[in-house]
């Protein structure tokens, strides 16, 4: 039986200039972005294979879910890929769930392939994957708080 997604956490879209993205939602929208930051991923997989990689994200509310602007900084990621490919736009849907490990098998037990894009984790208290293919269209991100339940 498969698990089901919780409520929809953000939804993330790569930009190319972070700055002029954030203005955009301010002057449209009138929304303020919040919790920017840098990070830096050394040892996440892309496609299986270990990379180094860095990106600037920040988050605006939207009520009972939040949109997540990222922009690549450094590396490969899925973030360059998907500006290669695609340009700016939405990139994926992100749920918060207990056990990313008990997702991926629920998928693959109803004959899903499960295709983990990337992986990484932030300070070793969140760990997040990607997942192509699932959602018509945008990847879908499980984010997994070590040592919490969702």
């Amino acid at each position: 039986m498969p698990i089901s997604l919780p409520p929809l956490f953000h939804v993330g879209i790569i930009v190319e200039d972070f700055d002029r993205a954030v203005a955009d939602y301010e002057k449209r929208w009138g929304v303020n972005t919040e919790q920017i930051t840098d990070l830096e991923f050394p040892t996440a997989k892309l496609h299986g294979e270990e990379v180094g990689s860095s990106a600037r994200y920040g988050f605006i509310r939207t009520g009972s879910s939040e949109i997540e602007l990222i922009q690549p900084l450094d590396g490969r990621s899925p973030y360059t890929e998907f500006l290669n490919l695609h340009g700016e736009g939405v990139h994926h849907l992100a749920y918060v769930v207990g056990s990313i490990d008990q997702h991926l098998d629920s998928l693959r037990a109803t004959g899903e392939g499960a295709p983990v894009t990337f992986e990484a984790s932030i300070a070793g208290r969140t760990r997040f994957v990607y997942l192509d293919g699932l959602a018509h269209g945008p990847a879908l991100e499980l984010i997994e708080r070590i040592g919490e339940d969702a």
